[in-house]
């Protein structure tokens, strides 16, 4: 089964050895003064894709939408490997796991300076292999507090 999640924060930092930091993780709300439009200076989702290695990925666009938004804040083509050469990675891996063997993309969406109209739900959604349905990642409600 192919799935996928979010973190939503205000900085995602690249550290040695490629490992992420993320600052200012956000808990499924996020809390703002009661003054709309206002203007972040920056925000940031991770967003991780999970799929099997029998169903590798052929492409996949990530799409953010602000509150009440019809059309993107941004729309991101990721670049994925080949399905022969995620299928041979896999291939490999299970020869010395011996187990399942799951292929993940992942992507940080950065917005610097990001603009909120109103309160609402932040949703990342994802097109994946030109499927015309958009499958819902993640999602952050902006309120007033």
């Amino acid at each position: 089964m192919r799935y996928g999640y979010c973190i939503f924060c205000d900085d995602i930092r690249n550290e040695v050895g490629e490992k992420l930091t993320f600052i200012g993780c956000y808990n499924g709300s996020m809390f703002v003064p009661p003054k709309f439009p206002l203007t972040l200076s920056k925000f940031c989702a991770h967003v991780t894709l999970v799929t099997p290695s029998t169903q590798p990925y052929n492409s996949i666009v990530l799409k953010c939408y602000g509150p009440g938004e019809s059309r993107p804040l941004i729309e991101e083509q990721l670049e994925t490997p080949q399905a022969d050469k995620q299928e041979e990675i896999a291939e490999e891996v299970k020869r010395v796991e011996k187990a399942p063997v799951s292929i993940v993309a992942a992507a940080s969406l950065v917005f610097s300076p990001m603009k909120i109209r109103k309160p609402g739900l932040i949703s990342v959604r994802a097109v994946i292999d030109g499927d015309p349905t958009e499958v819902n990642v993640g999602s952050l409600l902006v309120a007033a507090r």
